[in-house]
């Protein structure tokens, strides 16, 4: 219980940052929040929004996402604390070059959820990477620009699936897990990258090295499990020196 109020209140203080720095101040923040998520098609209410202000709640994946969007900041950064990059990624990024699909890292950061140091498990290497909009309609089945970030695996704990320095595409809408696949999550305030399959009423924790033990979350786990996206797409790192 404690550690959630204080999830939901580091939450808050991010929040009341970002409206800051976006000039959304004053007592008429609520509505205003409130009145331009709805014209983005989210269900909230003002007194809803009004519980984000006030650390009683955080936003779900969609709310999440768009709330992300109108202040321009980062999903992962609003929800999680993660590291803030120097150019904040707004929706103008994506707009702003219409025949380019570009697609940003995942900002991990030096740090987990919780403040506390992150595993080795990934590592930034290309910062961001363009495409032309129907190879990207094709690659990434339609899904919009903002929803994908890249990572690189920095660990063995996936092979023969992935291996180190792979770059990893990611679906950052996808908040919860869906179904089987891999996915990148916190639990117990530590990062990973992981395999979850859903076997009867539990969820298995597998990585695809089978040098590592597959573990199992129970009930009360995966009330606590926090997923932060999906991996829709990998490319292995091979490169051919010429000169």
């Amino acid at each position: 219980m404690v550690k959630k109020e204080s999830t939901r209140q580091a939450f808050t203080t991010r929040l009341i940052a970002a409206c800051e720095s976006a000039g959304i101040v004053g007592h008429g923040r609520n509505k205003q929040v409130a009145r331009a998520l709805q014209q983005q098609g989210c269900k909230i209410s003002t007194p809803g929004v009004w519980k984000w202000f006030n650390a009683q709640s955080v936003p779900d994946g969609g709310n999440l996402l768009a709330l992300s969007q109108l202040l321009g900041v980062r999903v992962e950064w609003l929800q999680y604390g993660m590291e803030q990059p120097a150019d904040p990624v707004t929706l103008s990024t994506f707009t702003g070059h219409k025949n380019v699909f570009r697609v940003d890292s995942l900002d991990i950061g030096q740090r987990s959820a919780a403040g506390l140091p992150a595993r080795d498990e990934f590592v930034e290497t290309i910062q961001a990477i363009e495409y032309g909009l129907d190879e990207a309609r094709v690659l990434f089945n339609g899904r919009p620009a903002e929803n994908i970030r890249l990572i690189a695996i920095n660990s063995d704990s996936m092979a023969d699936t992935f291996a180190p320095r792979d770059q990893l595409f990611v679906d950052i809408s996808v908040r919860m897990f869906d179904g089987d696949g891999i996915y990148i999550f916190t639990l117990d305030e530590q990062l990973y990258l992981k395999r979850l399959q859903l076997q009867h009423k539990k969820i298995a924790v597998i990585s695809d090295n089978k040098r590592y033990e597959t573990w199992y979350l129970n009930h009360d786990d995966v009330t606590s499990l926090k997923v932060l996206a999906k991996v829709i797409m990998s490319q292995a790192r091979h490169y051919q020196i010429l000169g």
